[in-house]
């Protein structure tokens, strides 16, 4: 690595990339949660005052409560992981620079800090695996929810009815 900078800036770069890219996710995914958190709000509050709207809404109600909490939970998850990635992937970066420093300088406990940082990059791209399945999941909850609503299954009703 001594004799080309470029190799070392390829072990800074790739993991700053992966950290933008888990800011990015996490942004959409604190978008996504504040959607949910409202709507289990609303749900809640339908609940305890006046239940027979909620099954105008829903099909089943009790499922549909059921399917909007399992979304807040994975995706206050999801959001822990990312926040995890970010960490990860960050310290990777600042590992792989304090490595190249001290390959640059020929002293220092550069394998440790090589170690060090592949370690960080495996678990934040772990981390950043599981935030992405648990949105996967979140998304199958809402398909699931939206199949639940009243007016998205008629009206799926009625399509399957002309064709």
């Amino acid at each position: 690595m001594l004799e080309d900078p470029f190799a070392s800036l390829s072990f800074i770069a790739g993991p700053a990339i992966l950290t933008n890219a888990s800011a990015i996710l996490q942004n959409r995914a604190t978008t996504r949660y504040n959607l949910a958190i409202s709507h289990w709000r609303e749900t809640r509050a339908a609940l305890e005052t006046d239940r027979h709207s909620l099954s105008i809404r829903y099909v089943n109600p009790t499922e549909a409560l059921h399917l909007i909490r399992r979304r807040v939970w994975l995706q206050l998850k999801c959001l822990g992981l990312l926040n995890a990635a970010v960490a990860l992937f960050a310290g990777t970066t600042l590992l792989g620079l304090a490595g190249a420093l001290m390959l640059r300088i020929r002293n220092g406990p550069a394998d440790l800090l090589m170690t060090g940082m592949f370690v960080s990059a495996g678990l934040g791209l772990a981390a950043l695996l599981a935030a992405t399945l648990a949105l996967f999941i979140e998304s199958a909850s809402s398909g699931a929810l939206l199949r639940l609503d009243r007016e998205h299954g008629e009206a799926a009703l009625r399509n399957t009815k002309i064709g």
